[in-house]
Order: structure tokens, then sequence, then C-alpha cells
């Protein structure tokens, strides 16, 4: 399916972009918000940032401003992400109350930016203040309350961001008033952006998120609902592939990637997953596939002796099925995102070898390409009705799993 978000520049005093303001867009065509929760919202624009766009297609060397709520502050969402790329976007109106101060103190030792959202400088909120590295001015409001906040600023040595900067006579007022970046419809309005990404079966997702809620979690129960579900996977390996998560490991098994991103954070990130709108029924089929490919890989591995030491590989190398059905332009892609090892890519690429002769056995013959199919069950000594037993087999366990 399609999803959307739109970025809007930030810039320096000398016009030299700082960084992008991501924000929430339902649809390609109303460039507004719509007015969905802010845990929603925000929930949508970090998860389509890394599993749908790309973050670094999205701001490239620059930083991104994410408006947070009270309630993602307190469960430490912000921690997901690297403090390298991301300031902490704190609205004024919301509950300053111990624990959200506590949340704004701890991202700040461990290095991350604290921005102020349409700030207005009050008593009530001098402790969010003080904890704030960067004031966003909004220039909407009346002259007197920008210069009263611009003052303080001054004063307490915050940086300041005009935001909503229409005219060039309001820019060059924002730079005498000590505004380092600068944002608005003067220099440019928020642009969407879209991309596509395959959702998680809602089942799957709440199973993952009671499991790994859990006191003492079951990690292989939480690696068998994972297993039903290619989306999920596909989610965790391109974030284990984030250059903002920095991890080299290449990837052969589900319980790897896991073991991989550490339950702590496994759970923070389904967390987040499950506050997206979930499309109940678009994918089942499309999972049904995958999963069928899956098993069927697994499986055909297991009557070879050289392979079944690896059959979670194999595994895992056919839940990705779905990028290969999607074109050569799909997977050389996903390849790139997935942090997968050469004997998964060479299968899933079909260049040769044990992965890529299991992976063309069990395409051949859900594809009814019966000459290849024999071509290859003959190199191995497999009788053709073994694997009809084992599609069978397969095909019976798919239809007992609960999907909708």
């Amino acid at each position: 399916m399609n999803v959307y978000m739109a970025r809007q520049p930030i810039f320096d005093h000398e016009n030299n972009v700082y960084a992008y303001e991501l924000l929430y867009r339902s649809n390609g065509s109303e460039n507004a918000y719509n007015g969905v929760s802010g845990d929603e919202s925000t929930a949508d624009v970090v998860t389509n940032a890394f599993f749908g766009l790309d973050v670094k297609n999205v701001i490239g060397n620059a930083r991104a401003f994410i408006n947070f709520t009270g309630n993602l502050l307190k469960r430490g969402i912000p921690k997901m992400i690297s403090p390298e790329i991301l300031v902490v976007e704190v609205l004024e109106n919301q509950l300053t109350d111990d624990d959200l101060l506590d949340a704004c103190q701890e991202l700040k030792e461990l290095g991350y930016m604290i921005a102020l959202d349409d700030f207005e400088y009050s008593n009530a909120y001098s402790e969010l203040f003080q904890l704030g590295d960067l004031v966003k001015i909004d220039f909407r409001t009346p002259q007197k309350s920008i210069e009263e906040t611009a003052y303080v600023c001054r004063y307490s040595n915050k940086l300041m961001l005009a935001e909503k900067i229409e005219t060039r006579d309001e820019f060059e007022y924002a730079k005498k008033l000590g505004c380092t970046y600068m944002q608005g419809y003067y220099f440019a309005k928020p642009a969407i952006m879209s991309g596509s990404s395959i959702q998680p079966l809602p089942v799957n997702l709440m199973q993952v998120m009671q499991l790994i809620s859990e006191p003492e979690p079951d990690i292989g129960g939480i690696v068998d609902v994972m297993s039903r579900d290619t989306a999920i996977c596909q989610r965790i390996l391109r974030l284990i592939n984030s250059a903002y998560f920095g991890v080299s490991n290449k990837v052969s098994s589900i319980n790897q990637a896991i073991l991989i991103l550490g339950l702590d954070y496994l759970r923070e990130w389904v967390y987040l997953m499950g506050m997206q709108k979930l499309t109940h029924n678009d994918n089942v089929e499309a999972m049904k596939t995958s999963l069928l490919m899956a098993k069927l890989c697994k499986k055909i591995s297991l009557l070879i002796p050289e392979a079944e030491e690896q059959s979670e590989s194999f595994y895992l190398m056919g839940l990705l099925s779905m990028v290969v059905l999607g074109g050569e332009r799909a997977l050389a892609q996903a390849l790139d995102e997935f942090p997968l090892t050469n004997d998964i890519k060479k299968g899933l690429l079909r260049r040769g070898g044990i992965y890529s002769d299991v992976f063309e056995m069990a395409m051949s013959y859900t594809s009814a390409d019966w000459e290849r199919f024999e071509e290859i069950t003959e190199k191995y000594n497999i009788d053709n009705s073994v694997i009809t037993n084992l599609f069978v087999e397969c095909t019976k366990e798919i239809e007992q799993i609960q999907m909708t």
C-alpha cells in the first residue's frame, strides 16, 4: 500500500538547509493535517520514514524535527532514533508533569536536542523552558508575544527558530530578533513524499505486542508469530540495516534478527507500529503466498543433507519472496535495505548455488513451471511426489493459522 508524509525544510540564517520537519499526511492529495490523534500521527510519521520511504532519502545529511506527545515521551519512544539525526519537538501545551520533565531530562543527557514548539514564554513553563535547547517562535502570534519570548531566549542563550515566516519583511525581522533558524511558506511549503510499505496483519502485530509485554517474554513464541508475517520481518530487517542503528551484522534467521535488535528496542517499535491504522484484509492473500514459500523452502532444504542445518535461513529467504514478486527493481532495492547473508541474497537473485536451487524449486512448483521444476529435482535426486506432499502439508498448515 502507499504511505505518505510531508517534509518542510528548516533553514539557517544563510539559507542553508539545517533540517526537515516531518509531518503527518493521510494521502497524497491533501497537504494538511487531518486531525488524527497526536500519538497516531507521530507513529505514522516515524514508521513511514523508516519502513516506507527510507529515512536516508527523506532527510539526507540533515536532521529530522519530529513532534512527540507526552505519552510517547514518557515511553521513551524518541530513544529509538539516533540523537545524531533527531530533534525532539515538545508542544508547550502538553501537561508538564514530573514524568514528562524527567523524560526530557533523560533525552538531554543522552544527547538529544529538545525543541519547544509554538512556544510563548510563561512562568508556568519555566522548568520545561530550561530543558529546551531551541525555541520555535510562531510568527502568526502577536508581535508583543514574539518579542517577549525572543527577549527571554536571548537572555537565556536559547537557540530560536522562527516558524510560519511568510514574507521577506518577517524574515528580516526574525534575523534582527536573533533567530538562528527559519521555516515557513516564504522559503518552502511542506512537500508530500510517498512510498510503498506492506502492512503487518493486525492479528499478528497484536500477538507480538502481547508476547513481548510479558514479564519474561517467550522468545520462541515471538519468533513463531513474526515468522508468519513478512511485513513485520521486512520492517525489522530494514531497521537493523539502517545507518542510524549502527549494526553491521548479516542476518540469517528471524531469531537472530530479534537478538540483534534486542527485546526492549523491539517492544517500542512494535508498540509504535501498533498505533498505526492497519487494514485488516488487504494483505492476507499476499501473506499466505509468502508464508507458503517460507514453509516450502524450509521443508525442501530438509531433504538436502548439505542444506538441512540452515533450514531457518531457507525459511527467511522464502518469507521474503514477496520482494521478488515485486519485480527486479524492487528486489534490487530491498537487498540494499535488508542485512541478509550473501547466501540468502544469491538465492533471491537466483544466481546459482543451493539457496538459489531451493528457491527456484519452490517458485517453479507454485507457478507450475514443471520443466524447470523437474530439472532441479533431478539435480538433487528428489522424487517429485515428495514435493507435492510437502506442498499439501504447507497449505494445510497455513489454513490453520488465524490471519484476520
